[in-house]
């Protein structure tokens, strides 16, 4: 059985199928049907989320979009394997036996414990504890699960295994003490970098008010973030930018050389809006999109792109590689 796509929210699954009707210049859903000879009732399913995604036309659609969007969408899926039908079985088995799965887990969560190690959630607001949670802010996710806390960040596993598996996880050993535990995603190119801490999860969802679980359209910048001086704010939009930002280099040929646009795109208005006004608070010209299909900031030319980096600038190798000439 082939794999199937699950967006992770209705928000992201309505913004993709508009981004694909848009990047094929088609104006009716007519037409999607017709190019990818999709029944009007089966494409009506894929678009309310009824039905998951065939992996194979998910790939046709997102090799559509610009590379921007499609990394986008890619950390906003996930795949269903070949085996979903037996993970269902695997879910009345647990049912039948919860006594002896959940004694088992409650060992496996004694484990844990013994590896976290406790810090005080009120230290200092530091240049690395700000840009850890705008980090957070872009890619970062915290629950609790029975008697244990995760703190989880996303990447890709193409090109930033190096910024997880050492900065970050660098980051994390300093500020608070904690190694992460990191894996490859076994279904998409994604790498997922955990921190098991009660702690870290208190001072996230307590002192910088942020909520556990899915949070891409409420989160927003602390206010204890935004009360301070310049320099913290500059750290979190770093680490935001460091998560979410997109780095384009338009080559056409109506341009003497690559024209560079920065862009972060999300689907939380309200934050956007900060960053907006942070922005040209720091004297950076940039434009906000505020329409459902356009929900991004957008900083472009030399002279802009130039000033960002000068006063928020990225440590992501992955943006930085595609900006390393521009500084000259």
């Amino acid at each position: 059985m082939k794999r199937r796509v699950s967006f992770n929210s209705e928000e992201i699954r309505n913004l993709f199928f508009q981004e694909c009707l848009k990047s094929l210049s088609l104006k009716k859903w007519k037409n999607l049907r017709d190019l990818f000879n999709v029944p009007k009732s089966v494409l009506e399913f894929y678009r309310n989320g009824k039905l998951t995604l065939p992996e194979e036309l998910y790939e046709k659609l997102s090799k559509k979009l610009q590379e921007k969007d499609r990394s986008f969408f890619n950390k906003d899926i996930r795949y269903m394997g070949a085996n979903w039908g037996q993970t269902k079985g695997g879910m009345a088995t647990y049912l039948k036996h919860k006594e002896i799965f959940d004694n088992g887990r409650k060992k496996a969560i004694g484990v844990i414990r013994l590896r976290t190690h406790k810090f005080d959630i009120n230290l200092s607001l530091s240049l690395e504890l700000a840009y850890f949670i705008g980090l957070f802010i872009g890619d970062g996710f915290t629950n609790k699960y029975g008697g244990y806390h995760i703190i989880q960040f996303t990447g890709d596993f193409r090109d930033e295994v190096d910024f997880y598996n050492v900065l970050i996880n660098n980051l994390c050993q300093k500020l608070f003490n904690v190694k992460a535990i990191i894996k490859k995603d076994k279904y998409v190119n994604a790498i997922r970098f955990n921190i098991y801490s009660k702690d870290l999860f208190e001072m996230i969802t307590q002192r910088f008010k942020i909520p556990a679980g899915r949070k891409s359209r409420i989160v927003l910048i602390p206010q204890e973030i935004l009360n301070s001086k310049p320099e913290i704010i500059k750290s979190c939009l770093r680490g935001l930018y460091d998560a979410e930002g997109c780095v384009f280099l338009d080559k056409r040929s109506s341009y003497n050389k690559p024209y560079p646009r920065i862009e972060l795109h999300m689907c939380n208005l309200p934050l956007l809006k900060q960053v907006y006004d942070l922005l040209i608070g720091f004297g950076i010209r940039c434009a906000l999109g505020k329409s459902e299909n356009n929900l991004r900031v957008t900083i472009w030319g030399f002279e802009e792109v130039k000033k960002f980096l000068e006063e928020i600038g990225f440590s992501n190798p992955k943006q930085l590689k595609k900006l390393r000439n521009l500084k000259n």
